[in-house]
């Protein structure tokens, strides 16, 4: 129970932006948890930030989290594991450092209960927005500890509503996982309409309901190194993970297309960017073994945002076909910066940019590549689609919102 007058605590989970310390790409969901905490840094209200892993949590408060976010941005330095660390998996002993110096800094650890009725005795709200760690065990500790809301955000459904795309360890987990949290959470935030009306769908099939918002999520403009050259040959960016849903396959077929019935001098460059994901293995040989490969088409597994966003601004348009999306980073990010976006026909895009991309159907290869042709060639239809760009979401209004939900949630 709050007491009168008190604001109540939030408690941000922080736990996916720990675990992606070393992993050199930011994903949409990545970029949303780092936005929450530069806003819950800057709070005057009350707040604590949390990480789970290993079993283990650590509680910081604003001054020992800004130190840490300091680091994270920067890579480092970290201080040195115990001995024990050395015997642990791979993957544990990489996260050794880390998990070193957020022990260091934290204002509790290891164990949630104590650390939470210490630091948040009247209470506090729970929120997770990174889809991290939602694993069942965890709701009930939480209610426990003093919990009077939990929210989370909902990014997207894809696991259970597009398996086709997701392993099948992942799609159950996933499911088991989402319906838990529907029969514990207190209120849910959706990054879009679409999103909201697919979680709807799953209420029904698991008899479970929770109150929810739709907020649509801020972008922050891509830096830039320096302002981008023209380039001698025009060129096109496609930007995500590279798995199944994302489609890069479409585009591949494409420049294969290409090289069977153009000169290599009159064929656009395509830069994938993006790590590698799972279940793409035909797409993988492509990238590894392809004869344009590094002629017409590059991969480039990790770049800093300074490079992507020159990257992006001298590109003649984003390649966005996606089989499924909740959101769509690239697409703002690109629009942000008047870069023309050609993209698949998803209810989320409609939602977030009208009509400013080119919409165009996955199943339609032959309209995508007459589309790229056509922008590779024409100054004119470039400029006429490199307008204004709409009226997009942004922090300072996401957050106006989020924060108005969670004063009035308590």
């Amino acid at each position: 129970m709050t007491h009168k007058g008190s604001k109540t605590t939030v408690v941000l989970d922080i736990s996916r932006t720990i675990s992606g310390v070393s992993r050199g790409f930011l994903t949409g969901i990545d970029r949303v948890e780092r936005a929450y905490i530069e806003h819950f840094l800057n709070s005057p209200n009350p707040v604590l930030f949390l990480a789970r892993f290993g079993g283990q949590t650590a509680l910081l408060n604003q001054k020992s989290m800004r130190e840490l976010y300091t680091l994270i941005q920067q890579n480092g330095p970290w201080d040195k594991p115990g001995v024990g660390a050395v015997f642990g998996r791979r993957k544990r002993r990489a996260a050794a450092p880390i998990r070193a110096t957020i022990k260091c800094l934290a204002i509790s650890w290891p164990f949630l209960g104590y650390g939470l009725k210490t630091h948040a005795p009247t209470g506090f709200t729970y929120l997770n927005v990174g889809h991290e760690k939602l694993v069942p065990s965890l709701w009930p500790k939480l209610r426990r500890s003093g919990a009077g809301k939990i929210v989370a955000m909902i990014h997207d459904l894809i696991p259970i509503d597009f398996p086709q795309y997701a392993t099948l360890k992942s799609t159950t987990n996933f499911g088991r996982r989402v319906q838990a949290l529907t029969r514990n959470a207190d209120l849910f935030i959706y990054n879009s309409s679409d999103t909201e009306q697919r979680m709807q769908h799953w209420f029904k099939e698991w008899g479970t309901k929770v109150d929810g918002r739709v907020v649509l999520l801020g972008t922050d403009p891509l830096p830039m190194t320096n302002k981008p050259r023209p380039s001698a040959t025009p060129y096109f960016v496609c930007l995500g993970t590279i798995e199944p849903r994302k489609n890069h396959k479409l585009l591949l077929d494409i420049w294969a297309g290409f090289h069977d019935t153009l000169p290599e001098s009159e064929i656009p460059h395509l830069h994938i960017i993006g790590r590698r994901g799972w279940l793409n293995d035909a797409v993988f040989n492509t990238l590894d073994s392809a004869p344009f490969m590094g002629k017409t088409v590059f991969e480039n597994g990790r770049m800093p945002d300074e490079h992507l966003g020159s990257l992006m601004k001298g590109a003649r348009a984003l390649l966005f076909p996606s089989f499924a999306e909740g959101f769509g980073y690239p697409l703002v990010e690109a629009l942000q910066m008047r870069v023309p976006v050609i993209c698949s026909n998803l209810p989320s895009f409609h939602e977030i940019a009208g009509d400013a991309p080119v919409y165009i159907g996955t199943d339609n290869q032959r309209d995508w590549s007459d589309k790229i042709r056509e922008l590779a060639t024409s100054d004119s239809i470039l400029h006429s689609l490199a307008k204004k760009p709409p009226e997009l979401p942004n922090w300072r209004m996401h957050f106006h919102n989020i924060d108005t939900i969670l004063t009035d949630s308590e």
